[in-house]
């Protein structure tokens, strides 16, 4: 299985995970461009959903591991998403864990443009490095929700997280869902939200997992999914794995 973190973490925020697959699945985790040990390109300015779908095609060509179950977190999600009903013959499965697709939630609107506010303020007070902080501590309304749950081991920081973490900001509001893609998606998906998952994010579950083919709609309690409650996510993997 291929795992594809959230935006402001690392690779190792799937330790957890991975200690509770064990030695039956093949994990592999990477940094994604930007954060962690992974560096970004010079002219890194903006990335896109796609653009970390094709990343996540070259892993898995790279480890010879196709076709695999797809596990992302956020952004991550997503990206997986794409990879799934873009590159099928690569994706056995997916684990989509709080996607922030709030393109399927009308009253969402409002709330980006004040997290976009959010965002102008905490640059103006601080520079781009406070934004960083701010978002961590989820307080950048909802485009930073959940992120204070990020354990800190596997919390992003310095320059290149700060390039980073602008570069991907505006990469799902931008992404056009690919609609016709979802209505006959092949392989099987688990769309994951925690209890406490922000209600904008858990909606935008609900609206996704309606409208992906084989896709269901599940909870776990409280905390980050791949990291607080890292048993029920195993169980969730092997069910993908072995429904596919």
């Amino acid at each position: 299985m291929l795992c594809l973190h959230e935006t402001a973490a690392t690779s190792a925020v799937w330790r957890a995970l991975a200690d509770k697959l064990g030695a039956g699945a093949r994990l592999v985790a990477y940094d994604r461009p930007g954060w962690g040990e992974s560096p970004a390109p010079e002219t890194f300015a903006r990335t896109t959903v796609g653009e970390q779908a094709a990343i996540a095609a070259a892993v898995l060509a790279d480890r010879e591991a196709a076709p695999a179950v797809l596990c992302g977190a956020g952004l991550g999600a997503v990206a997986a998403l794409d990879l799934s009903v873009r590159r099928p013959e690569l994706v056995s499965g997916c684990v989509l864990i709080e996607p922030p697709l709030l393109a399927f939630v009308p009253a969402a609107t409002e709330a980006l443009a004040t997290a976009a506010d959010l965002v102008r303020d905490a640059v103006a007070d601080g520079g781009r490095e406070a934004a960083l902080d701010h978002y961590l501590g989820g307080g950048l309304g909802v485009l930073s929700a959940g992120a204070e749950r990020i354990p800190a081991p596997a919390r992003a920081g310095g320059p290149r997280a700060v390039q980073a973490l602008f570069g991907e900001l505006a990469a799902v509001p931008g992404w056009e869902l690919p609609l016709g893609e979802f209505g006959v998606a092949a392989a099987p998906s688990l769309v994951v939200v925690g209890t406490d998952t922000h209600p904008l994010v858990r909606e935008a579950s609900y609206g996704l997992s309606r409208a992906l083919a084989r896709s269901e709609l599940r909870t776990t309690g409280p905390g980050l999914p791949h990291h607080d409650r890292a048993a029920e996510l195993a169980a969730l993997v092997i069910e993908v794995a072995e429904s596919a």
